[in-house]
């Protein structure tokens, strides 16, 4: 399955490293660009730094770096990958020769990609300026109040304005380089390197960087952790309580006692809590409403517009309508690109 950039023009990356790097926020995208380029797309990947050689947050010293480029070509990608962060982040010599590089050598047709604590770096170098952006859920208030000038959105994934992308923290780098290898190559083409990756599901923009297979596991109960990683692997099916509780050899009544009190939910909420995230990422990936409800264990798609009515305040085809309309910008942005 071979596919081609348009016009058949290479685009280069080019991955920004910079003291105390994080090898994951590094990895993931490079990962999936690498990948990307087996099944075709044509790219070439380049790292740069203003040392050779740069030291990483986990002890491991990466070299063979390239110097900083005095330009960049035509469509040119720049990651800038996330160093560990600490008050006076980048307030070092290396990374202000960097954030002086950020200042002027990208071109209005480049992608800027801040991967997590990548946007401070960004936000150094002016990119952040009354632009929306993001980073890691602990440390949007501190891009907030380091970066007044910035609007920055809590719980999301990763956010575009205009040339500049930034991204939660660790993987949703990966998430990022997906969503530009679909930009670039179609669909079907960022699936097929997500399958390589092992990518189980996605992640978009809009989706919270806590899942909520996460937000209801900050407690102690071995139990309840078991019954959570049942339900998760049995989302699709129909479950019954008494089921559940024989599974477990426990009675139905301790079972929900138990449950209710470690996670403050039924077992039945928490499932409707679990159905409705699965089925928003199916409709937000432009499957019908009936299709997501029955991928996601809704016995029926009114099931699923009644639980997102009560949770969401809205229907579920407001939400579609909004996916279509983005597509369609999407769609529009990448053409004038390609013509202009």
């Amino acid at each position: 399955m071979k596919h081609a950039n348009p016009k058949n023009i290479p685009i280069d990356v080019y991955f920004l490293l910079t003291p105390d790097v994080h090898l994951l926020d590094l990895a993931g995208p490079c990962q999936a660009f690498h990948e990307a380029i087996s099944y075709g797309m044509d790219l070439n990947l380049h790292f740069i730094s203003d040392q050779n050689s740069q030291s990483s947050h986990q002890g491991l010293t990466l070299g063979g770096m390239q110097p900083l480029p005095s330009s960049l070509p035509d469509n040119a990608i720049v990651v800038v990958c996330a160093s560990k962060y600490h008050e006076g982040i980048y307030r070092n010599q290396a990374s202000e020769r960097c954030i002086e590089w950020l200042r002027h050598t990208p071109k209005a047709d480049t992608r800027i990609l801040g991967i997590c604590t990548g946007a401070f770096l960004l936000g150094l170098a002016g990119w952040l300026d009354n632009r929306q952006s993001t980073t890691h859920h602990k440390l949007t208030e501190a891009l907030s109040q380091q970066f007044p000038a910035a609007d920055v959105l809590p719980e999301r994934i990763f956010v575009q304005d205009g040339q500049v992308y930034t991204t939660a923290g660790v993987t949703a780098g990966i998430d990022l380089a997906l969503q530009l290898i679909e930009d670039i190559s179609g669909s079907r083409f960022a699936m097929e390197v997500a399958r390589d990756l092992v990518v189980y599901r996605r992640r978009m923009a809009n989706d919270p960087q806590i899942s909520k297979q996460l937000s209801f596991r900050s407690h102690i109960s071995p139990l309840v952790h078991s019954i959570q990683d049942y339900l998760q692997t049995k989302l699709h099916e129909k479950l019954a309580l008494a089921d559940i509780a024989d599974a477990f050899r426990v009675s139905s009544r301790h079972m929900q006692r138990e449950f209710k009190n470690a996670t403050g939910l039924t077992i039945r909420e928490y499932l409707v809590e679990l159905r409705l995230e699965e089925a928003k990422c199916y409709i937000e990936n432009g499957d019908t409403i009936e299709v997501a409800a029955f991928k996601s264990g809704f016995p029926q798609a009114s099931s699923l517009r009644a639980a997102w009515k009560k949770k969401y305040k809205t229907l579920p085809k407001e939400s579609a309508a909004k996916v279509d309309a983005a597509a369609e910008s999407t769609g529009r942005y990448l053409l004038n690109r390609s013509t202009g």
